[in-house]
């Protein structure tokens, strides 16, 4: 089966090239997940932040796998009866809040600011999608920040002025100079870089030997 990763994102195509595996990369140009997320939300807004979290990831991740999958059915250069498209969402949720990627700098010095002293879960779901199956997996990685001081701030400003917050759910990557920021994870480091690879690749296994 031949594999489309539907994300533009450096961190996952760099870590899908790091476990071996072969693929392209492909993302649709027809979804508008701000729209998908505000729709979503308003449905859910009754349930818990880390239900709606778990919740927006998996519907996100399916959405961009299908966009992808159905362009592709009329690229000639694709056959859709050999491809599984894999789509992925992470979003951030810190006591009532979902942190996705910033708005402006502002907006991501204020929420590093926020997260600070804090522990804060880290959400990415990954859809495997071919023309006959569906899957969705979901993890989670909890991260607590160091507290608020003249040293943390110093550290904030500095990674905002770098512009790298920007691309990143919950303002942050663990992978660069946010990882400064971290005191202490529990779960997979994977899931808060936005892509718990080791997974990906043996529910890629499973989902080969079902097909």
């Amino acid at each position: 089966m031949r594999l489309i990763l539907a994300s533009n994102s450096p961190r996952r195509k760099d870590l899908m090239k790091q476990a071996g595996l072969d693929f392209s990369v492909k993302t649709s140009k027809n979804i508008n997940e701000k729209l998908i997320e505000d729709e979503l939300l308003k449905n859910i807004s009754e349930k818990k932040p880390y239900e709606q979290a778990h919740d927006l990831t998996r519907e996100l991740s399916f959405e961009k796998a299908n966009a992808t999958l159905a362009e592709l059915s009329y690229d000639n250069d694709f056959d859709c009866e050999d491809i599984i498209v894999i789509g992925s969402d992470t979003v951030v949720v810190c006591e009532e809040k979902i942190l996705g990627k910033p708005i402006s700098r502002q907006d991501a010095y204020d929420t590093l600011v926020y997260l600070c002293g804090k522990k804060h879960r880290v959400y990415t779901s990954f859809c495997l999608l071919s023309k006959y199956k569906e899957r969705i997996i979901t993890s989670y990685t909890e991260v607590e920040f160091y507290k608020y001081d003249d040293k943390t701030n110093e550290i904030i400003k500095k990674y905002v002025e770098s512009g790298s917050p920007l691309d990143k759910a919950g303002s942050y990557g663990i992978q660069d100079y946010g990882s400064l920021l971290v005191k202490e994870i529990k779960g997979d480091y994977y899931t808060v870089v936005g892509f718990p690879i080791s997974l990906v690749y043996r529910e890629l296994e499973n989902y080969n030997s079902e097909i």
